[in-house]
C-alpha cells in the first residue's frame, strides 16, 4: 500500500531573500510520496529565478497568481485548488524546516493513532536584524497525543507553530480553513480543527520562524488587532455549537484576551513607539481609551512603561539633532 501523498505548500509574496532556503528545506524532507507547491502571489522580485534554481526537482510545481490575492486567500488557493495530499503543511516563504526526516517521522506517528486531524511540534525563531539570541519554542518534553478539545483548552500553553502543522487537508477543507482575513487566521483555523479530532504534540523542534521588519507581528496596526479578535470569538462560537461546556468557553475566552490577545496589543504599541512620533503615541493612547479601554492598563505594565521611556528619549534627541542641525 503506498504511502498517503504530502503536500507541503510554500506560499510567497517579495520573499525572494529567504525562499531558497523555504524550497531547500521542503525538498530535503527524506519522506518518499512529497509535492511541493510554490505559490507565488504575484511577486515583482526575483521569486521565478529562485524557483528555476529547482527545475530538476520532478517533486516541485510552481504557481504564479495573475493578481495580488492577499496573504490568506492564497493560503486558500494554495489548500483548495494546488495541493492533492492528504496531508499538508504550510511553510511560509520566509521560514524553512530544519529537520529532514519531519514528514517521515509524523506520518509514522499519525499511523499508530486513530482520528489524527493534526501533527506538530516546536520551532527555532530568529531575528534577521541585530543581536538577538534565537528562542526556542519546544512544545513538550516528550511526544504526546491529546485530544483535540484538551490542546483547544490549553491553547495560551502550547501556542501551535504553523510552519511545522501538518493537517488532515479534508477535514481542513470542510470547516473552511483559512476564510477569515486576519493576522491570525492560521490559529482561527487550527484552533477549529483540532475539535475534529486528536492531536500527536512532537518534542522535536522542525524548523524556523524568521521575525523581520515585513512579518504581520512587526508591522500589525490597532484596527488589524481589533479585527484579529475573530481569532478568539468564531472558534469559540464554532466549539459551543459542537457542543463544549459553555462555562469551561467563557473562562477560555477571557483567558485567551489576557494573554494571547494583550501579547499582541503590546506588539502593536511596540510598532506604533518604533516610529519615534510622540504626537502619533499620544493618538494611539487616546484610540485605545476610547475603543478598547479595557487594554489601557497594558501601557502601565514596567516593560511597557520602559520602552516608553526609551523610545520618548530617542525622539527627544533625535528632534534635538535635527532642531541644532548646522543650517537650521
Amino acid at each position: 500500500m503506498a504511502a498517503p501523498l504530502v503536500t507541503i505548500i510554500i506560499p510567497t509574496y517579495n520573499q525572494a531573500a529567504y525562499l531558497e532556503d523555504a524550497v531547500r528545506s521542503a525538498l530535503r524532507q527524506d519522506y518518499a510520496n512529497l509535492e511541493v507547491i510554490v505559490a507565488d502571489d504575484c511577486s515583482s522580485d526575483s521569486t521565478p529565478e529562485v524557483v528555476k534554481k529547482f527545475a530538476g526537482d520532478g517533486r516541485l510545481r510552481y504557481y504564479r497568481n495573475k493578481t495580488n490575492l492577499g496573504k490568506t486567500a492564497n493560503y486558500r488557493r494554495s489548500l483548495y485548488e494546488l495541493a492533492n495530499g492528504e496531508w499538508v503543511l504550510n511553510l511560509d516563504g520566509d521560514d524553512y524546516l530544519t529537520d529532514e526526516n519531519y514528514i517521515s517521522v509524523a506520518m509514522k506517528q499519525i499511523s499508530r493513532y486513530q482520528n489524527v486531524v493534526l501533527f506538530t511540534a516546536g520551532v527555532k525563531s530568529v531575528r534577521r536584524k541585530g543581536f538577538h539570541f534565537p528562542h526556542i519554542h519546544r512544545l513538550v518534553k516528550e511526544q504526546v497525543c491529546l485530544e483535540g478539545l484538551n490542546l483547544f483548552l490549553n491553547w495560551q500553553r502550547y501556542k501551535i507553530p504553523h510552519l511545522t502543522s501538518l493537517y488532515h487537508r479534508q477535514t481542513a477543507c470542510r470547516i473552511g480553513f483559512y476564510d477569515v482575513d486576519i493576522s491570525s487566521a492560521d490559529w482561527e483555523s487550527l484552533l477549529r480543527l483540532v475539535l475534529h479530532g486528536n492531536v500527536i504534540l512532537s518534542e522535536r523542534i522542525a524548523g524556523v520562524w524568521r521575525k523581520h521588519s515585513n512579518n504581520l507581528s512587526q508591522t500589525m496596526d490597532f484596527h488589524q488587532f481589533t479585527a484579529n479578535i475573530i481569532f478568539i470569538t468564531k472558534p469559540l462560537e464554532y466549539a459551543r455549537n459542537n457542543g463544549c461546556d459553555k462555562n469551561l468557553l467563557e473562562a477560555w475566552g477571557k483567558n485567551m484576551i489576557d494573554t494571547i490577545m494583550r501579547d499582541q496589543f503590546n506588539e502593536v504599541w511596540i510598532n506604533v513607539m518604533r516610529k519615534r512620533s510622540l504626537a502619533e503615541m499620544i493618538q494611539f493612547t487616546q484610540i485605545v481609551k476610547k475603543e478598547k479601554p479595557e487594554f489601557v492598563n497594558n501601557f502601565f505594565q514596567l516593560k511597557n512603561v520602559a520602552r516608553f521611556f526609551l523610545y520618548f528619549s530617542l525622539t527627544a534627541l533625535t528632534n534635538l539633532n535635527i532642531l541644532f542641525k548646522p543650517g537650521k
